[in-house]
């Protein structure tokens, strides 16, 4: 069972929180996000990061995977979580209804934020990323096609889904195959590829692509 802190001073929000997760996770409370804590994922009240931007940095924590839970947030601030390394955005309104499915996706290596923000996400990454490496783009790009060449047909196919923004029932309905099928080829291309989620995935790919559209 996959273990879960909640990191909130509300005690209303924990206690439904608490409430929503209890059947299917371990579910404890979180008192210092800066100490030693381990767990597959953090529910992350964003009131806390309102009062200190300085928490963007735990979301550095490959380890655990960090799901955000506001109200009403802009769509700046959830693409900035989701750049600095958090695995979601979840409205507050909605999270009793759906943080089950919210905390299901992140653990599978999925984001969890909507739809419309995905390519705001991407495009801001990967123009971040680009200016931060672009003295040694040509050797960095070169050895992410050499990486590239180890995925085999079936796995291009799923990984050029994942950038067009498909899930894994899509997926597998598309390719004939199961769901189960298409994580287990998920996971092997994020070993190869070195990424950790489809996030991730995604701005890889648009790295090459516009990498091979400069040298062509």
């Amino acid at each position: 069972m996959a273990n879960i802190l909640i990191y909130s001073n509300n005690p209303q929000l924990t206690a439904q929180w608490t409430h929503a997760l209890i059947a299917e996770y371990s579910v404890s409370m979180l008192h210092s996000i800066r100490g030693d804590f381990q767990a597959d994922a953090v529910i992350f009240d964003a009131k806390k990061l309102d009062e200190d931007a300085g928490l963007l940095a735990v979301f550095a924590n490959k380890r655990t995977r960090f799901l955000v839970i506001g109200a009403d947030w802009p769509e700046e601030k959830q693409i900035n979580i989701l750049i600095n390394g958090a695995a979601g955005y979840c409205e507050q309104a909605e999270a009793p209804a759906l943080l089950v499915r919210a905390v299901a996706c992140i653990l599978t290596g999925d984001i969890w934020i909507r739809r419309a923000l995905v390519p705001k996400v991407i495009g801001a990454l990967t123009g971040a990323r680009r200016m931060q490496t672009i003295s040694a783009a040509p050797v960095d790009c070169d050895r992410k096609l050499q990486m590239l060449a180890t995925l085999s047909a079936r796995e291009v196919e799923v990984a050029d889904m994942i950038r067009q923004g498909e899930s894994n029932k899509r997926i597998a309905l598309a390719l004939n195959i199961s769901e189960r099928t298409v994580k287990a080829h998920l996971s092997s291309i994020f070993r190869k590829l070195e990424v950790d989620d489809r996030l991730r995935l995604a701005i890889f790919l648009k790295e090459i692509d516009q990498y091979q559209r400069g040298t062509s």
